[in-house]
């Protein structure tokens, strides 16, 4: 029987699993709430359940799984396989995924950072499959990143070496999450979409409740300030997509996350931003564009990151 990997997206609020070939098809998904509020060990648990839930869909046992992918939010130790703190995630600090999880299910587990594990997905078997250089930003709640360079995973030298939410467009700028000031994600993550609207408009908190993609649905209407603020936001990341074509000189960046929703019109302008900005070697040899696997890449990316530590012995 051909082997077949399971790879787990750890989220605040579900556990998405998907039971994937080496080719990166999809074969089964499930997914379960996290109940994160009942800490790590509850959690892993669950995690191991569902493990075996998601091979039964297959008529599989868990044991027919050769390895185990986890893509997990926040800084984490892929050599030790730590979770070493997850936002949104109480008590989430140094916690040892990989051994609880390979006692539990007696499996070989990987353990990557979700964004690295949705580029790595990207890069195998999505919009970036045949390239060697690429990153990925994710376009949500933050502002994720993921960079594979001559074909593996980029980390760094302590595993922080794909933050791109974090690299700084405006000296002592907004506020970020992380505590610093003028980082992208403080610019352009849907939450700080929202805010930003907040301010122009004069809104309220709590009293006028409003997403990110009523925003951008307000603009595509052409309601003036929420057209404005669309725009910066295209600008902003054209700004952090220039400075990071200068640095890593990559064939493709790929978006994904909640802002595909914006569409063509918001990527255009992405663009045509990089276009004026960048040096004109790196942007012609550069494609920006929307992610193919869309929310599945997480998934399918631990899952290959499984499959490659499974067929060479080292990491993706």
């Amino acid at each position: 029987m051909a082997k077949r990997y399971v790879g787990i997206d750890l989220g605040g609020t579900n556990l998405k699993l998907g039971l994937v070939s080496a080719a990166g098809e999809v074969l089964a998904s499930h997914s379960v709430p996290t109940e994160a509020d009942r800490g790590p060990a509850h959690v892993l648990s669950r995690m191991a359940a569902a493990v075996g839930d998601l091979c039964a869909k297959a008529g599989l046992r868990a044991a027919d799984a050769a390895a185990v992918g986890v893509g997990s939010p926040g800084p984490v130790d892929t050599a030790r396989g730590v979770v070493l703190q997850t936002p949104n995630m109480a008590g989430w600090k140094n916690v040892p995924v990989t051994a609880v999880l390979r006692k539990k299910l007696r499996r070989p587990v990987r353990l990557e950072n979700d964004a690295n594990a949705a580029a790595y997905g990207e890069f195998r078997c999505g919009a970036a499959r045949g390239t060697s250089d690429m990153f990925l930003l994710t376009l949500g709640t933050g502002i994720g990143g993921g960079i594979v360079l001559g074909g593996r995973l980029f980390r760094g030298t302590s595993d922080t070496g794909a933050e791109l939410g974090h690299i700084i467009i405006q000296g002592g700028g907004r506020v970020c999450g992380c505590g610093n000031r003028g980082c992208l994600e403080a610019y352009a993550s849907a939450t700080a979409v929202v805010e930003r609207f907040r301010q122009e408009a004069g809104v309220i908190p709590n009293r006028n409740e409003f997403s990110c993609k009523d925003i951008f649905d307000a603009a595509a209407q052409g309601q003036g300030i929420a057209r404005r603020i669309v725009a910066e936001t295209a600008d902003y990341l054209a700004v952090g997509i220039t400075s990071l074509l200068h640095v890593l000189n990559p064939e493709m960046v790929v978006l994904t996350g909640g802002m595909m929703g914006a569409g063509k019109p918001f990527l255009d302008r992405i663009r045509r931003g990089v276009r004026e900005m960048a040096f004109p070697s790196a942007s012609r040899a550069c494609r920006i564009c929307w992610s193919t696997l869309g929310g599945d890449a997480g998934i399918i990316g631990a899952a290959l990151a499984a499959e490659a530590l499974d067929r060479t012995g080292r990491p993706a």
